[in-house]
């Protein structure tokens, strides 16, 4: 197995999952291959097959070509590994989470947050307001939050992917 090989089944493995790295694997062996195929080369049930093939299809590491079955009338999709190198994958998950990141951060220094000592439970500015400021389940009095280590963390995580660059 190459080194594309296999880096592309450790991501498909830690992204979808011990299928999705046994399918990618079967895929690198034989080349092309329908569902059916796999479910019975890997011994997993079909309908799970076809939901982490779309998964990976859905992730770019996988693609397929459709023939259409004459004697049945039914398409037959071959599935196999995608011409795209594994960094494209990375780079894009690296984008998505910057993004999730950077909402996260925004809603943190525009909220005020409460917290409650009894249920552990953390409430925001607006949750709380209109409860004179108890907990929502036990009726505890709420303490301030303040938000300072937690939007500290999400601008490290933030310059952190910032700076990392798969492309």
């Amino acid at each position: 197995m190459s080194e594309k090989d296999q880096v592309l089944a450790i991501l498909a493995r830690k992204i979808h999952g011990d299928v999705a790295g046994r399918i990618i694997e079967r895929l690198i062996k034989v080349g092309e291959a329908t569902d059916e195929q796999l479910s019975q080369a890997l011994g997993i049930e079909i309908g799970t097959i076809r939901r982490v093939l779309n998964e990976l299809y859905e992730s770019r590491l996988v693609k397929y070509r459709r023939v259409r079955d004459e004697e049945q009338g039914w398409y037959l999709y071959y599935w196999r590994i995608t011409d795209e190198y594994p960094t494209r994958v990375l780079e894009e998950r690296r984008k998505k989470a910057l993004e999730v990141l950077k909402r996260r951060l925004e809603f943190e220094k525009n909220n005020s947050f409460f917290y409650c000592p009894s249920c552990g439970t953390r409430f925001s500015f607006d949750e709380v307001v209109d409860n004179m400021f108890r907990c929502l389940y036990c009726g505890s009095d709420l303490e301030a939050i303040d938000s300072y280590l937690i939007t500290k963390k999400l601008e490290k995580a933030i310059k952190l992917l910032e700076n990392i660059k798969f492309e």
